[in-house]
């Protein structure tokens, strides 16, 4: 397969994904140890019979990108691919569960990469158990170098391979469905000892596992890199001596023991803030995974039914008019702003973690019943209506683009763009668009369209996606109410007092939508459209 471009569905793009990691960093000189991993259980996975390509689905599966995405960073090296038009003969990349990973064997240091990865992939672990790696990774059979190795023939060892391309450009991996979907006990801390040989079965069928990993200077993985989005660092996976700093910061902040380790006591503090969700037991329980869902009157749904039974109420996953005065009630009890939405803030006290007490004192009961006093009817919320979060930009993320590429995928990066015939051709007019918004949002003027570069076209065109599901109304405080404000003109302080609610009305009215002065999803949208038409 030629390392420039290649066939992927309808267009034509370059052979490679540029995952999040910089393309410009210098390559090492010597070859890195293999990742490491130290949450991996005792019991091995299954070895992968042949399962061969069965339907069309090129999307990349969950674990081929991981496992594309740990090598590209581990390594410094970036260029791979995994999908592949359905017309190409029986290969798993049409169903989006191959790896072409682009090391030439003619390059020292790039062979030596593949012979190293491969080694650490089908060397026996410490019980004599062959492959172990490949196997906790769920790879079914790799080529490489005119040579094809099979987790379901793996006595033969080594074979021969004759196929049209010698595979001396890049090591391809195949992997089984469970591996594909990222079922494996390098993901899941849990062995996989099922064999899935069609695109269904279970999504999740392994629970996370009981705790996070005590982890040190020198670890690397996923849970680093977990750690790694908390601390604020590079989320590069691998714990150096900067994380390490940034570490022992945090937890002197958070009141945590300042060890410079990941140990329970950081992992629960971590949950208990909502940074990361919980893991079996730990401590924050059934409410810490749901911290940054926030529900209301006429939510549903798991969060929904957590704060039901924490509140010791009916638990049918329906936030409803019981629910509703319960949730007041305890906020009341708390000194929490009593509008009956659940937020961060209000899950921390339900939890009995610190909270911001920003309501009043709850008022003394009278010592005599009295007859309720009409108040006047307040504009009603937004509906409970289905919150759109998707765009076209979703589809098309893990889609790489260069000059020559052609296609639907093209066409909607043009759009994008704008100020380029949309013809879903990828010519010099494109790629200097592309250059040119690379540069005003702050990224390498490649030309190359890569993750990062659909993420800020989105972020430009939605800038209040991450919003839609926040519900604003006069009373609400905070940076989202500053940025209403800062949009429409108004002096940016945070409170949504008259003059904002007149603001908001006033755009309401301008886009055709009901005037309630209340910021819901659609007046979000109708915020984004009014952006986008100044930028023109």
């Amino acid at each position: 397969m030629s390392r420039s471009v290649r066939l992927v569905g309808a267009a034509l793009i370059p052979a490679f994904t540029l995952p999040i990691a910089s393309t410009a960093a210098a390559r090492p000189s010597a070859v890195p140890e293999p990742p490491t991993n130290r949450n991996l259980p005792k019991e091995l996975d299954v070895a992968s019979p042949y399962i061969p390509q069965s339907v069309c689905d090129p999307d990349p599966k969950p674990g081929v990108t991981a496992f594309a995405r740990l090598m590209a960073n581990h390594y410094s090296e970036f260029n791979y691919g995994i999908s592949r038009a359905c017309n190409y003969g029986l290969t798993e990349h049409s169903e989006g569960r191959a790896l072409d990973w682009m090391l030439n064997a003619y390059d020292p240091h790039e062979r030596a990469v593949a012979d190293g990865v491969i080694s650490w992939l089908l060397a026996p672990d410490s019980e004599g158990r062959p492959a172990a790696m490949a196997r906790r990774f769920g790879i079914m059979y790799i080529i490489w170098n005119r040579q094809i190795w099979g987790t379901y023939n793996m006595s033969a060892g080594w074979r021969p391979y004759n196929g049209v391309s010698p595979h001396t450009d890049h090591i391809h991996f195949s992997f089984s469905w469970d591996g594909a979907m990222q079922r494996t006990s390098w993901w899941t801390g849990k062995a996989w000892t099922g064999v899935t040989t069609t695109p269904g079965g279970p999504s999740v069928p392994i629970p996370d596992p009981d705790s996070y990993p005590t982890l040190r200077q020198g670890a690397s993985g996923p849970d680093v890199q977990l750690a790694q989005k908390v601390i604020g660092v590079t989320a590069d996976g691998a714990f150096g001596p900067a994380t390490k700093s940034a570490l022992i910061s945090w937890q002197r902040k958070n009141g945590v023991p300042a060890t410079g380790v990941l140990d329970e006591a950081t992992w629960n503090r971590m949950v208990l803030l909502g940074e990361i969700p919980a893991r079996g037991d730990d401590q924050g329980g059934d409410l810490a995974k749901h911290m940054k869902t926030s529900v209301r009157l006429g939510s549903t749904g798991e969060a929904v039914k957590a704060l039901q039974r924490t509140l010791k109420i009916s638990v049918d996953g329906t936030f409803g008019p019981a629910t509703d005065k319960a949730v007041r009630a305890f906020q009341e009890e708390k000194q929490l702003r009593v509008d009956g939405f659940v937020t961060q803030n209000v899950w921390k006290a339900l939890a009995g973690v610190p909270y911001v007490k920003n309501g009043t004192k709850p008022k003394p009961k009278p010592e005599h019943d009295h007859p309720p006093v009409a108040s006047p009817k307040a504009p009603a919320p937004p509906s409970s209506a289905v919150v759109v979060t998707k765009t076209e930009f979703d589809k098309v993320r893990s889609t790489v683009l260069a000059n020559g590429a052609r296609g639907a995928t093209v066409k909607v990066l043009q759009r994008a763009l704008g100020g380029v015939a949309v013809d879903g051709a990828f010519g010099s007019g494109t790629a200097k668009a592309v250059r040119s918004f690379q540069r005003s949002a702050g990224l390498s003027a490649t030309g190359i369209v890569d993750d990062r570069t659909w993420t800020a076209l989105e972020a430009r065109d939605y800038p209040f996606l991450a919003y839609r599901r926040t519900v604003l109304k006069p009373g609400s405080t905070g940076y989202p109410v500053q940025v209403v404000q800062t949009y429409l003109g108004l002096k940016a302080d945070g409170k949504f007092g008259t003059a904002t609610q007149d603001a908001v009305r006033a755009l309401q009215g301008r886009h055709g939508l009901a005037r309630t002065g209340y910021v819901g999803a659609v007046t979000w949208q109708a915020l984004e459209r009014e952006v986008r038409a100044r930028r023109g």
